[in-house]
């Protein structure tokens, strides 16, 4: 199963530094559990009028890993480091 995650940032919000801090948390996740993978995070191009900044995804194993995913420890860090960056977010699982 595929997670992805698409992120609004607040205007004026460094998109590269939010990038950055979100996969070093997915490089940490991919590391400790081994159900977690292929990590990664995109940014959206400079100059488009995309809707979203970042989009952010992993595959894992079984359905109920994205509940243990968005308890898990280091995904609470990385929400209080950047939910006041965060203007609108969205989310879309898929097999």
């Amino acid at each position: 199963m595929k997670h992805i995650m698409l992120i609004k940032l607040k205007p004026g919000v460094d998109a590269v530094e939010i990038q950055e801090k979100i996969f070093k948390t997915f490089r940490k996740l991919d590391d400790e559990l081994d159900w977690l993978n292929k990590p990664v995070i995109y940014r959206a191009a400079e100059g488009t009028d995309a809707s979203f900044d970042l989009m952010a995804s992993f595959e894992l194993e079984k359905e109920e890993q994205v509940a243990e995913y968005r308890a898990h420890p280091l995904t609470e860090k990385l929400r209080g480091k950047i939910l006041e960056y965060v203007e609108d977010k969205a989310t879309f699982d898929h097999y």
